[in-house]
């Protein structure tokens, strides 16, 4: 398998379980439950740049910086942001 071929894969997987993080994070909203959004914007943020996802990576460090501020609000309106800019 050509190396292009494996990062494609894994790039796939990333956009699979990106999706899924989304969800978990807008549940975890509706929950306030700030471990939850703590763990998961720290995932994101590892890795998104690392496929091609800059931005995503820019707002997931902010989502997880937000967890100390409390606010369900902030936090909702960068989950947002995350999935318009994994759409694009």
């Amino acid at each position: 398998m050509k190396t292009e071929d494996s990062f494609e894969s894994l790039k796939t997987l990333f956009e699979t379980d990106l999706a899924e993080k989304i969800r978990v994070l807008e549940t975890a909203i509706c929950d306030a439950n700030w471990e939850t959004i703590g763990r998961v914007s720290h995932q994101i943020s590892g890795t998104a740049e690392s496929f091609g996802y800059p931005d995503i990576t820019d707002v997931a460090v902010e989502l997880e910086r937000s967890v100390g501020k409390r606010s369900l609000d902030y936090s909702a309106d960068l989950v947002k942001r995350i999935s318009e800019l994994f759409v694009l």
